[in-house]
């Protein structure tokens, strides 16, 4: 049984399959079939030299029995329609034969969709369309079948999530609403070297890439479970070091601060490769505003002499 690492809807795993056949096949032998404007052919994208694809990710989570119904239903609609539109099919295709018809889908756990994809290979054979060769044949697979690929396409640093900026106002929201802890901060921010001014416009700051962040990881919880899971380790480990490597009077500038981000953003991107940077140094202010607002992170002034 092969089971995915996390949750992907239609599109997206429609994309991460055309990616993994592109760097496969080569990004110049795969044609896509868009199916917003007279596509849904029944196939997602076709090579030239005879491979059809067609990628499928129902709604988890689903049952060994649930999931292995909705496969069959859609691998059987989806083959039907290599029939009903054969002309379609064929100007589309433009002389290239399907040899082999990949239906690619994030968990593949039940014998009996192997069986009912060796019926229908059968089935489509025996119908001698031009478009199908007369070895025609029927895989189900995972992203496995392409593993080299799939861990380049994980290994690589990508926009796992997208950052929406928080809204001026859901900042202030949120700062009036947790007055106790923007004091603390703002208390903390007093022992750097700011103006009062900037003390006030440094936590907006600070709150608006906290929030950012916040969401960020919720996201990245809901679609990536194991790289939230990396990204939050490391930000633990930082955290209980944090008096170590920055000790009462190392801090005392906005420099020192960025100091803090930068070295939490290192160790993001070598712990958890697949984060992009925009996304790691979002992660690394966020973390910094929430130990200044909580007790992990403080500022303390030696005095000379003492």
């Amino acid at each position: 049984m092969l089971v995915a690492t996390h949750q992907y809807s239609g599109d997206e795993w429609e994309q991460h399959c055309l990616l993994l056949a592109r760097r496969h096949y080569g990004a110049d032998q795969v044609q896509e079939v868009p199916a917003r404007h007279g596509g849904d052919l029944g196939i997602e994208a076709f090579t030239f030299s005879g491979r059809a694809f067609q990628c499928y990710a129902p709604v988890e989570p689903l049952s060994t029995s649930e999931r292995y119904d909705k496969h069959r239903d859609k691998l059987s609609t989806d083959l039907r329609k290599l029939e009903t539109k054969q002309k379609d099919l064929v100007a589309l295709l433009g002389g290239v034969v399907i040899q082999h018809y990949i239906f690619l889908v994030p968990i593949f756990d039940s014998a009996q969709l192997v069986k009912h994809a060796s019926s229908k290979t059968i089935e489509m054979r025996e119908k001698k369309l031009p478009h199908l060769a007369p070895d025609f044949k029927i895989t189900v697979a995972t992203d496995a079948m392409y593993a080299k690929e799939r861990n380049e396409v994980l290994e690589r640093a990508i926009s796992l999530v997208n950052l929406v900026p928080t809204p001026p106002s859901d900042v202030g929201t949120w700062i009036t609403g947790n007055h106790e802890l923007t004091e603390k901060a703002l208390e903390k921010l007093s022992r750097l070297k700011l103006s009062s001014a900037s003390r006030a416009s440094y936590l907006e700051q600070l709150v608006n890439q906290f929030l950012d962040s916040e969401n960020a990881l919720d996201r990245l919880r809901e679609k990536y479970p194991d790289q939230w899971e990396a990204a939050i380790d490391t930000r633990t480990r930082k955290e209980r070091k944090l008096v170590l490597e920055y000790p009462p009077g190392s801090t005392s500038t906005p420099a020192d601060v960025n100091g803090i981000v930068n070295s939490l953003k290192m160790d993001l991107i070598r712990q958890v490769p697949t984060l992009d940077e925009p996304l790691a140094d979002a992660m690394s202010w966020g973390a910094v505003a929430d130990w200044l607002m909580r007790c992990p992170l403080d500022f303390e002034t030696i005095e000379s002499g003492s």
